[in-house]
């Protein structure tokens, strides 16, 4: 099977079993609390970023909010994402450019964003997809993971060619869908250890070794 129709059957199985899963957002977020989020997200889990973007946005509005605040209440504020030394230097370092550069209003450009302080494609691509409804995958090590094993990147692909993959393979349109059930597949079933290929519903379709020898 080539790769645009295993991709186009993939996908037809995935929106069965998932649903549309948040494919069109109601409205778009707004960019600088998206943008924060995902500094808040990195190497934490939901529910811990969730709750320190609740506790932050409840002090502040926008990025010269930010930098007013006493820098040791900002840290007792996001204490709970775990790493907040290093997450407080970089939300003060990112809106300290937006203030100075962006008159407080966050770049709506890929290559500006990643410009950036700490801002690296997948935090790019959150703020394009949700905040600003412009189409685009942001692959995480899930996106990842499941595009190389259903034989949709190469084994050896990083990030940015796995984004060009899977981008080359569906319309715009999908691409938040195609991110949302890479994540969900990638949690639920193709799991970077003890994946659960025996129970996969993608499983005739996937290149990956362990699941032939399930």
């Amino acid at each position: 099977m080539e790769t645009p129709e295993r991709m186009t059957v993939i996908t037809l199985l995935m929106r069965e079993r998932y649903g549309d899963i948040d494919e069109r957002p109601r409205e778009p977020r707004d960019p600088y609390r998206t943008l924060i989020g995902c500094v808040l997200s990195h190497r934490t889990r939901d529910e811990n970023s969730s709750r320190a973007a609740r506790n932050l946005f409840e002090e502040i509005e926008g990025p010269l909010d930010l930098l007013t605040m006493n820098q040791d209440t900002l840290k007792e504020l996001i204490r709970c994402s775990g790493f907040y030394n290093q997450k407080a230097r970089s939300i003060v370092a990112i809106s300290r450019v937006l203030v100075d550069d962006f008159g407080g209003m966050v770049p709506d450009d890929r290559a500006t964003l990643m410009g950036l302080p700490g801002v690296g494609p997948k935090t790019a691509d959150i703020v394009l997809s949700h905040a600003y409804q412009k189409p685009a995958i942001a692959v995480d090590v899930h996106v990842s993971r499941v595009a190389r094993r259903l034989g949709l990147a190469p084994d050896d692909a990083g990030p940015e060619r796995v984004k060009e993959a899977l981008e080359s393979l569906v319309p715009p349109d999908s691409y938040r869908f195609v991110d949302n059930a890479f994540v969900r597949h990638g949690k639920e079933y193709c799991r970077n250890s003890k994946p659960r290929c025996s129970g996969c519903f993608l499983r005739e379709l996937c290149t990956y070794p362990g699941s032939q020898s399930q």
